[in-house]
């Protein structure tokens, strides 16, 4: 199966992520908040393959804004993703993790908007 060469996340789970990084990381440059950027969205797919519960499908289209090479650079997003137990046979693995950040972002988006921080005890329990 073919690749896409970028991903990113539908229109409005890219403005929560914007409007967390803006919460999160205020005062940073432009590398600051790209990196944190990436961060948030490996976080986001790493999270959700540890839940062990399928994403749901993109309701609406994507937009491709980060390319694969620099999220990815080494192909552990790959590797992880296409080792799990969650990919569906013959899927893509870059669109599974695009649905596995968009899903994980919503969730840090809502809880932040709740709680005032991200969910990080539910998954790091002791």
């Amino acid at each position: 199966m073919d690749e896409p060469s970028r991903i990113g996340l539908t229109a409005t789970t890219g403005s929560q992520l914007e409007e967390l990084l803006e919460e999160l990381n205020p005062g940073q440059g432009t590398e600051g908040v790209k990196l944190i950027k990436f961060d948030l969205y490996r976080l986001a797919v790493a999270l959700g393959l540890n839940k062990n519960d399928p994403p749901p499908q993109l309701m609406e289209k994507s937009t491709s804004s980060l390319r694969v090479a620099e999220l990815d650079p080494d192909g552990v997003l790959y590797l992880a993703t296409e080792h799990s137990e969650l990919l569906p046979k013959g899927s893509s693995v870059y669109e599974f993790v695009e649905r596995l950040a968009e899903s994980g972002i919503r969730e840090f988006y809502n809880s932040y908007q709740t709680m005032g921080q991200l969910p990080l005890d539910k998954y790091f329990d002791e």
